[in-house]
């Protein structure tokens, strides 16, 4: 392995990770493209960790550990990318699955995208057991990303492969965006390079009780609101209070608003996203469909809302939303799950 000519960097941290360790580190170990450094940041662990992570070391000399006190894992995260050597960072989590060609498709796309700064791949969600949940299939196309970023992120963290020198030139990941430190960087890598997603799953992505999102899930939101209000106001070149922002974050999340009023302004500030993305964005006729079809999404999903407090304000939205993207009356998800399950499957097919 010749660091002068090094392509790819594989950066995991892990924290008293010992669980589902193995089947992580050796998925990576386990790819078809070979010619990698493997980076892990051990980060304080005192469970079985160390001596695993030390067993893989000896094992395998792509593999540089690093053992430091805790220091949570934005920081772990950016010594890791100061540390790399690779032309590209992938990122990994200790507690997924790589499948084994993810790191060539990804490499052999991004070679031959060089606008492509950021890219991510689908998913598919497991329990900590390891058994298959949901596929999920994010945005393709860059022209359309900043749409989907106004609602949150739209790559899989553990799944990305990214350009060293562009998120270099970001200052890495930022201290303060706490638990959301991947939108946070991800918002900011749109300014100055294009983000796409291959759509074929090359990741598991394990969901479980221990995971960060589970554990810190109301400063995520938090946290996800105010970055959500910046991209926001930035297009829409006005201000728009933060606490209508998180209103609309609860009601994507879950379908959940409480009053008329919340209604009416979220009808309102999702209508004026629309025009205001549209008019500001070139599309191509397939990529103005996804947008327009996740419009017509929201609006569905403020039509379930608004139907719990009233059957009557909520039956107009539907209908509109069904004449915004009639082809969602015939999506096959909507006529045998019903509205709100058919939502969710439909989300994680966007």
């Amino acid at each position: 392995m010749n660091s002068d000519s090094l392509k790819v960097t594989v950066l995991m941290s892990v924290y008293n990770g010992e669980k589902c360790l193995k089947e992580a580190v050796e998925s990576i170990l386990s790819q078809t493209f070979r010619d990698f450094e493997f980076i892990i940041i051990n980060d304080g662990s005192t469970d079985g960790t160390s001596s695993m992570l030390a067993h893989y070391q000896q094992k395998d000399a792509r593999i540089r550990l690093c053992n430091q006190g805790n220091r949570g894992l934005i920081a772990s995260l950016n010594r890791g990318c100061e540390l790399a050597s690779g032309k590209y960072i992938a990122r990994m989590d200790s507690d997924d699955v790589s499948l084994p060609e993810r790191l060539a498709k990804q490499l052999e796309f991004m070679e031959s995208h060089p606008e492509i700064g950021v890219l991510g791949t689908g998913i598919k969600t497991i329990n900590e057991k390891g058994r298959a949940l949901q596929n999920w299939r994010y945005p393709a196309s860059p022209r359309v990303m900043g749409w989907f970023l106004l609602f949150g992120a739209c790559v899989a963290h553990p799944s990305v492969m990214m350009r060293r020198d562009i998120i270099g030139q970001l200052g890495f990941y930022q201290p303060e965006a706490l638990y959301v430190e991947d939108y946070d960087l991800w918002t900011r890598a749109n300014s100055v390079t294009q983000i796409a997603n291959i759509p074929e799953i090359l990741l598991r992505y394990r969901f479980w009780d221990g995971s960060i999102c589970s554990q810190h899930r109301s400063t995520q939101r938090r946290n996800t609101a105010n970055i959500m209000h910046r991209m926001i106001v930035q297009l829409l070149r006005s201000d728009v209070p933060v606490e209508m922002v998180s209103t609309l974050q609860r009601m994507c999340a879950d379908a959940s608003l409480d009053t008329f009023r919340q209604i009416d302004q979220m009808d309102s500030l999702i209508r004026q996203l629309y025009r205001a993305y549209l008019g500001s964005n070139t599309l191509s006729p397939n990529e103005s469909r996804e947008v327009t079809r996740d419009f017509a999404l929201k609006l569905l999903i403020l039509a379930v809302a608004a139907s719990r407090i009233s059957l009557r304000k909520g039956l107009p939205i539907f209908a509109q939303a069904l004449a915004t993207y009639p082809p969602m009356l015939l999506s096959r998800e909507i006529m045998s799950k019903g509205v709100t399950k058919g939502i969710a499957i439909m989300r994680g097919r966007a």
